[in-house]
């Protein structure tokens, strides 16, 4: 299970905090898109659930917005208020889960949830109460990925594949990009807008700031799916391909849905 799902009791947290520093800016466009994609305005009211170290939240304040924070990490929402409060901007921020959240029903304009259905349990409860909490006409917008399409060229496409197969197997909803049409549907939203950002990895060295293909490796190994001597040779081809300008993977990094409490 990713530490992600369960931040406050992971032995070294900043280094959680530390990663969502770094994806802040490595994921730039799609935040920016998501961002885009909320009709909102100065003296609206967003609630970001699961809003992490406060990145967004500060976006959202800075353009004029009531933006609360909500994540069930004790840490997580220190780290927010800091950064908040660091930039003199209100911390409007709450612990709780997201499957049951302390507000009323209709209190919010527009909702953002940015990678945090990966990690939960249940994806269906945590939308449900975000329909509940957004009024008639409020928008939701989600971002998460699609660890299940993630595709890697070789010369052995059956080791590739056994490859493959590992990556995410660590995170609770490791599909949950491409179930995102049907959960809204299925929530009672209307109006449900999908769009894809497709990765292209052109170096391991850049894949593995995302994907260690070793562990996902070393997982394929251990559930008899590849030998070592076999996943080691892939290893190696990859190795080689990146250094010689012909390494290739792909992964829908980002799933953007919008819809519309109805």
């Amino acid at each position: 299970m990713s530490t992600f799902s369960d931040v406050d009791a992971s032995p070294r947290p900043q280094d959680l905090i530390d990663y969502l520093d770094q994806a802040h800016s490595g994921l730039h466009s799609p935040k920016q898109r998501l961002r885009q994609g909320l009709p909102v305005g100065p003296g609206d009211r967003v609630l970001d659930l699961g809003c992490g170290a406060g990145h967004e939240l500060a976006h959202l304040e800075e353009d004029g917005i009531l933006a609360v924070g909500v994540d069930t990490s004790a840490v997580m929402l220190h780290a927010s208020r800091s950064r908040l409060t660091d930039q003199d901007l209100p911390a409007r921020l709450a612990r709780a889960d997201g499957a049951r959240l302390p507000f009323r029903d209709g209190a919010f304009d527009a909702c953002r949830i940015e990678r945090v259905l990966q990690h939960v349990a249940d994806p269906a409860a945590v939308l449900a109460e975000a329909r509940r909490v957004l009024r008639p006409g409020g928008t939701l917008g989600v971002s998460e990925p699609d660890w299940a399409s993630f595709t890697l060229a070789s010369a052995d496409p059956e080791a590739a594949a056994a490859v493959t197969a590992q990556v995410g197997t660590q995170i609770a909803q490791r599909a949950i990009g491409r179930q995102l049409r049907r959960l809204l549907v299925d929530a009672g939203f209307g109006s449900v807008r999908i769009e894809v950002e497709l990765a292209v990895y052109r170096t391991l060295e850049e894949l593995d700031l995302v994907i260690s293909l070793r562990r996902a490796a070393e997982r394929a190994c251990a559930a008899g799916r590849l030998t070592e001597r076999r996943a080691a040779e892939l290893i190696a081809e990859q190795r080689d391909l990146s250094q010689r300008g012909g390494f290739h993977a792909t992964l829908n990094r980002s799933v953007l849905a919008w819809a519309v409490q109805v």
